[in-house]
């Protein structure tokens, strides 16, 4: 038995999945060409036209992408963009999204369809299948004692549709995937540069940075750090001038006098308790005491000495 009797043997419904198989094979050549023609590297003219922008402007580089005359999804984006540039950063982020969407559109066509022959094949096989079963089950009623040969032509039937459905499900499923994941590479080149050109656009390389805009909180802290750093500073300016002037007093007061005190007259306690510090006036110490403090005092006074009644000191 030759193909052409297996053919015969499937019955009619083959031929649906022999068109099918067709279709699915040239769906397949022409959208592995489309994006062998879309997918050329445009690295260099991306890179040329950034350049340009840094030196000359927008304007300039989309002449240059112009004169270029490639038509790849990046450079549609890109020329989008560089459009709408002069509009401001906005708009040709907008342009630019427009163009990605409409790219979208052309890399993924016909992926859908074949999809939807991958899932349809088994299908169409499946129901062949059945077909093929119900005629052998036929050839029972009309026939008291069927013959081998009569029902081998439903079985043929049932399982050369079975494997049309499934070679054809196979090429479609296959073919699908490796054109979805080179459309997805050419899209992630054309998103890449819907990203990038906001910034070529808003800082461009040799030209000066835009002021930073700050948002109104920011800007009232900035004021309050001034406020505070200039009140420090005069805080410490008038610290510095009282310090002057007390330096100046003493030293135009006589030496071992200062104001309010007689010359001559015992150090003054030097303390932050001056309570304390009277209480501890018999204490004489060059250094400081176990609060920390120095303190400079005077010995007490002796008790005045009696004499008995010989006139001897007691």
């Amino acid at each position: 038995m030759n193909v052409l009797d297996l053919i015969r043997a499937a019955g009619p419904l083959l031929w649906v999945l022999i068109a099918l198989s067709l279709y699915v094979v040239y769906l397949s050549v022409a959208r592995a060409q489309a994006l062998s023609r879309l997918g050329r590297n445009a690295d260099a003219l991306i890179e040329r036209a950034r350049a340009i922008t840094a030196e000359s402007g927008p304007a300039a580089a989309l002449a240059e992408v112009d004169r270029a005359g490639q038509s790849s999804p990046a450079i549609n984006v890109l020329r989008a963009g560089l459009g709408r540039a002069d509009r401001g950063v906005d708009a040709a982020g907008a342009a630019m999204q427009s163009a990605l969407l409409a790219e979208d559109t052309r890399l993924y066509a016909g992926l859908s369809a074949l999809g939807t022959a991958a899932q349809i094949a088994p299908l169409l096989g499946l129901l062949g299948t059945v077909i093929g079963m119900v005629r052998s089950f036929l050839v029972f009623s009309s026939t008291a004692a069927p013959t081998p040969a009569q029902l081998a032509t439903g079985i043929s039937e049932a399982l050369v549709n079975t494997a049309g459905g499934l070679i054809v499900a196979i090429i479609a499923y296959v073919a699908r995937n490796a054109l979805k994941a080179r459309a997805d590479r050419i899209a992630v080149a054309a998103e890449r540069v819907r990203e990038d050109l906001p910034g070529w656009l808003a800082r461009p390389e040799g030209r000066p940075r835009p002021e930073r805009q700050m948002t109104r909180e920011q800007n009232y802290a900035e004021q309050n750090y001034a406020e505070q750093d200039y009140r420090d500073q005069n805080y410490r300016e008038q610290g510095q001038r009282d310090q002057g002037q007390r330096g100046q007093e003493r030293a135009a007061q006589p030496q071992g006098q200062s104001q309010g005190q007689p010359q001559n007259a015992p150090v003054p306690v030097l303390a932050f308790n001056f309570d304390e510090a009277r209480e501890n006036a018999g204490t004489i110490s060059s250094g400081p005491n176990n609060t920390g403090i120095f303190r400079t005092t005077t010995p007490p006074k002796a008790a005045p000495a009696t004499r008995d009644g010989e006139g001897r000191n007691r």
